[in-house]
């Protein structure tokens, strides 16, 4: 898989993925794995509840997620019904 360009709406199938704590908010946040043709540095927007329940640093997988816009414009990730499920 290879998305150059992000566009709103798109869906993106099978991304595997990690959390990490974001150091500009100190929050617990999950990212794509390098290797997807994903910027590395975009947010998946998922659940907190699953986001808490493991340590910082483990990988996951989302069924697909859509490409979605801040009103700041910023592009995130958002996991298909906020879940990811642990590898």
């Amino acid at each position: 898989m290879k998305k150059d360009t992000l566009i709103v709406g798109d869906v993106i199938e099978n991304v595997k993925c990690e959390s990490f704590k974001d150091p500009e908010t100190s929050r617990i946040r999950v990212r794509p794995l390098d290797g997807q043709g994903l910027p590395h540095k975009i947010v998946i927007e998922c659940s907190t509840k699953e986001r808490k329940a493991y340590p910082v640093g483990t990988k996951f997988r989302t069924e697909n997620v859509k490409v979605c816009k801040k009103t700041d414009g910023r592009l995130y990730l958002r996991a298909k019904n906020q879940m990811i499920y642990k590898l």
